[in-house]
């Protein structure tokens, strides 16, 4: 049995060395961004960014300014990744050689080219430095951003609710509100630490976008695609709340904006992949897209400018890997059946043996004990 595409570990399982390791990639320009750190930053920033030789001066620049910003970016953009293989392992283009054979990221065929499935990419990634720029400002790890702020609502609202608590008055009936309009019966504030959705968006604009002003079709691509991955993580922030009041009644909470879950994210811009629209050119040889792309209809959308290949046969000018020795499911509609997946080229039977848990016994105290059984299971594998 052909072994899986290799695939990323969790990011939470990552040490930094480790995330180095894997994220060998290249980035375009991007402009300075936040304060200087102290010298004695817990983070050594001149032996952090000299690890990282694909670093543009401008980027190395940003990099040596805010380390820690740079770190948490690394840790969005393997995010992505291991996202990316989520969202399309059932696919005939599955993410996986976006992070084999230590290529360098941006240099790979796929994201020089302008297929769907690059535009998808490439949202991604912004979405990816966006949430963990935002996360880790709201956790306070980084010295050059903290807590949002937030709108103030009606101040004597909130002075007469917190009267009434504190006489131990219940609240009069109030029909509820409208977001950021609380009434008595959906009583809260702004309060605890909101992640910072606007400098992690500035962040990722200047880390990810190129300088200079596009002037082809590729680079007016990759810039809407990470505009619409930074707004996707900004616009599916929740309120958390905690309550407040006597005996635990929550007649009053605390609320704050909190990045989604990124797997979330990666539905919603798979799904704007599937629906992504095919632009054309301008006529005027400009690299410019008609109708334009900040229209009404299209800021959301994701666009691409060719149509993909069929992903069937490996082609390293695609970013093709093919689809030899993919495991599938013989029956299945989806895009994960053999006859989908396979290309029409069939597909083989073989046993695969696996270990599993068994005759597990309770031993006192406390833990279980369990032996490893083989099980044998047959598997459909593409010729």
């Amino acid at each position: 049995l052909s072994p899986s595409p290799p695939s990323l570990p969790p990011p939470s399982s990552l040490s930094l060395a480790r995330l180095l390791a894997l994220l060998s990639h290249s980035c375009s320009q991007v402009n300075s961004l936040g304060p200087k750190v102290l010298a004695e930053s817990v983070l050594n920033s001149n032996a952090m960014c000299m690890t990282l030789p694909w670093l543009t001066r401008r980027q190395f620049g940003l990099c040596v300014r805010s380390p820690e910003v740079m770190a948490s970016a690394l840790q969005g953009i393997h995010l992505a990744l291991h996202e990316c293989q989520h969202q399309l392992q059932e696919r005939r283009w599955d993410c996986s050689d976006l992070s084999s054979g230590g290529t360098v990221l941006l240099n790979n065929a796929i994201l020089k080219r302008g297929f769907r499935e690059s535009a998808f990419v490439f949202s991604l990634l912004a979405a990816g430095v966006t949430h963990a720029v935002a996360t880790a400002c709201s956790l306070g790890e980084l010295q050059s951003c903290g807590c949002a702020r937030q709108g103030t609502e009606n101040q004597k609202l909130k002075l007469s609710q917190l009267q009434s608590l504190s006489r131990g008055k219940s609240l009069p009936p109030m029909p509820s509100s409208l977001w950021g309009q609380p009434s008595p019966q959906d009583t809260w504030e702004w309060g605890g630490c909101s992640a910072d959705f606007a400098y992690a968006q500035r962040f990722a604009r200047h880390f990810l976008d190129p300088r200079r002003k596009p002037r082809d079709a590729h680079a007016r691509m990759q810039l809407h695609s990470h505009r619409v991955g930074r707004k996707v993580v900004s616009e599916l922030s929740k309120r958390r709340c905690k309550c407040h009041g006597p005996s635990g009644s929550c007649q009053f909470r605390t609320c704050w904006l909190a990045a989604p879950d990124f797997r979330h994210v990666g539905s919603i811009l798979r799904d704007r992949m599937d629906h992504a629209t095919l632009s054309r050119l301008d006529n005027r040889n400009s690299g410019a897209f008609w109708p334009r792309l900040h229209s009404s209809h299209l800021a959301k959308q994701l666009i691409f400018y060719e149509s993909s290949p069929d992903f069937c046969e490996p082609d390293p000018s695609l970013g093709s890997s093919g689809t030899h020795g993919r495991p599938c499911i013989k029956s299945s509609p989806q895009p994960d059946g053999c006859s989908s997946l396979c290309c029409g080229r069939g597909h083989n039977m073989l046993q695969e043996v696996r270990a599993q848990r068994c005759q597990c016994r309770f031993h006192w105290c406390c833990h279980v004990q369990c032996e490893e059984c083989p099980s044998t299971e047959w598997v459909s594998v593409c010729k």
